[in-house]
């Protein structure tokens, strides 16, 4: 029998995990990427990857510590630091390729032109229009196959607001996808616009040499360091004993870490949005900045003046050079829009975000078409899984009516909760809910007679992404005992060259507290069931 062939375009994180996934289900991949390397954004170069989306700074450090943006089973290398660099990603995504020769089945320097549908097809097929990276595409070359993963990502087309007398504006204006280092702002006043991680790094950054630097915001911004106490990642908190925390516990909690970070109101950052529903800023550097004066906060910009720009609030400011820190624009431009519309909201059509719900023969979909709470590896590999079985029919999706009744309530919650956005948001339900559909969420009640301790380790402890191996389709053998160790194994290269490891004892007492725990959790709810009979 003929293996289906699946077309996959672009070899970032979202086209890896997708090859990876395809071959995990006996699918014939073949992934288009229009650089000479994989990685995507995370591949770095000097100059940008012009005319291929978003693109590093030299500086750039993960706001995800390293396991919890690793795929599912394949953990960091143990001399990785807890937060990697752009480079030390990069080199991770190149081992994840090499172990499981992934390189083979990626053509580079190869732009996907057009995708259409396969005239006649009654099964759904499509037909891929590549050409050489670079040309226009007028030579193209056409590729059958019987489906379609898009893997291009999220940051395509620099978004540059609109601002009254911009083109009057003498100095210079760039966007961040340009930016690479401060060298070029030496001495001079820079005006930065944009409220999110990377607004924060860039202004931090250039606050370093710059005369000067203003951040502008629309609304201020709740900022939140990489660590907590004891210089622990924060994002090790995520866990789904949390998800059960009434709503306003977590927002007063996010509030009071913010505001223990960097007074809001002292710096000019007061927001009047909740830092739950409206997204915040991950940085380390930028209160020291306000605090030493090298960055000042300002409010949205009313409009632009031959010199400089004046803000909301009526002061102005002459500025050498302006930075766009705004975005980017989601764009399909090789998809016709009756495929997948390229527009605010796409997500509106997508079926839990990956498949397009118009469509008769769902042998199309969209993968990391989100903006996540935390890294995005585990997220675009449950939703390669999740495709790749549906493509193989391992897998089958509801009918068309149940599916736009999810979108609609979908879209209804992600907006009260997150609230409106370019890109739907995701974080620990979402990931959980598409391996639920696979059969690889991890059950509290199958792992606690099995491994208590590994069971709270699951519930209460941090949600690792291994955690989506340790039972199910391709489970990992060795998911289980990383899955006890990864916590510890964050440190495992910031130990000045200590040798630990976790003693047989040290593992028994822990597992006989877990136990103990486990047996009280399993009373008191015991209890609460019985005062409600």
């Amino acid at each position: 029998m003929e293996r289906k062939r699946v077309a996959i375009i672009g070899a970032g994180v979202s086209g890896l995990a997708a090859v990876k996934a395809c071959l995990e289900e006996g699918l014939e991949p073949t992934c288009f990427e229009q650089s000479e390397e994989i990685g995507g954004l995370w591949h770095y170069t000097d100059d940008g990857r012009q005319k291929q989306g978003a693109s590093m700074y030299k500086s750039l450090i993960s706001n995800v510590s390293r396991e919890m943006s690793c795929f599912s089973d394949f953990p960091f290398d143990k001399h990785t630091p807890p937060y990697p660099s752009h480079t030390q990603f990069h080199q991770y995504l190149q081992q994840y390729c090499n172990r499981f020769d992934l390189r083979k089945y990626i053509t580079f320097n190869t732009q996907v032109v057009k995708v259409q549908r396969a005239e006649g097809s009654v099964e759904g097929e499509w037909v891929v229009h590549t050409a050489d990276a670079g040309t226009d595409g007028t030579e193209s070359r056409q590729h059958m196959f019987h489906a379609i993963m898009v893997c291009s990502g999220t940051y395509h087309q620099p978004h540059m607001p609109s601002f009254a007398g911009l083109e009057n504006y003498q100095g210079t204006v760039t966007h961040s996808q340009s930016y690479r280092t401060p060298d070029r702002f030496r001495g001079k006043t820079v005006v930065v616009i944009g409220a999110g991680n990377s607004a924060g790094d860039i202004a931090a950054e250039v606050g370093l040499t710059a005369s000067k630097v203003y951040l502008s915001m629309r609304d201020g911004v709740w900022i939140f360091p990489r660590l907590t106490r004891s210089a622990r990642p924060l994002d090790l908190s995520i866990s789904r004993a949390l998800l059960n925390v009434p709503e306003f516990v977590t927002r007063n909690y996010l509030k009071m870490l913010s505001r223990s970070h960097i007074n809001q109101v002292n710096y000019g950052l007061d927001r009047t949005k909740d830092p739950f529903t409206h997204g915040f800023m991950v940085n380390d550097e930028i209160a020291f900045r306000l605090a030493s004066g090298k960055v000042l906060a300002k409010p949205d910009i009313a409009e632009f003046t031959r010199t400089g720009v004046k803000f909301v609030d009526g002061s102005n400011v002459d500025a050498d050079e302006v930075i766009f820190a705004t975005g980017y624009d989601v764009s399909f431009p090789f998809l016709d829009s009756d495929i997948h519309p390229s527009e605010l909201h796409v997500y509106q059509e997508l079926y839990k975000l990956v498949f397009p719900v118009h469509m008769k023969k769902h042998t199309l979909a969209v993968i990391g078409e989100i903006r996540n709470r935390g890294g995005a590896s585990p997220v675009v590999e449950l939703q390669a899984r999740w495709a790749a079985q549906v493509f193989q029919g391992i897998t089958q999706l509801p009918d068309h009516h149940t599916m736009l009744e999810h979108v609609r309530r979908d879209r209804q919650y992600r907006d009260s909760r997150f609230g409106p956005n370019k890109l739907p948001v995701v974080d620990l339900r979402y990931t959980d809910d598409i391996a639920r559909d696979i059969g690889v969420k991890p059950s509290f009640w199958r792992l606690v007679f099995r491994d208590p301790s590994l069971a709270f380790l699951t519930y209460f402890g941090p949600a690792f992404p291994v955690h989506y191996r340790l039972e199910g389709r391709h489970s990992w053998s060795g998911a289980a005992e990383y899955a006890k160790t990864a916590l510890f194994n964050t440190y495992s290269a910031t130990r000045a060259g200590r040798v630990q490891t976790r003693s047989s004892s040290q593992l028994k007492v822990n597992s006989l507290i877990t136990v103990l725990l486990v047996c009280l959790m399993v009373a008191v709810l015991a209890v609460i069931v019985m005062i409600k009979i």
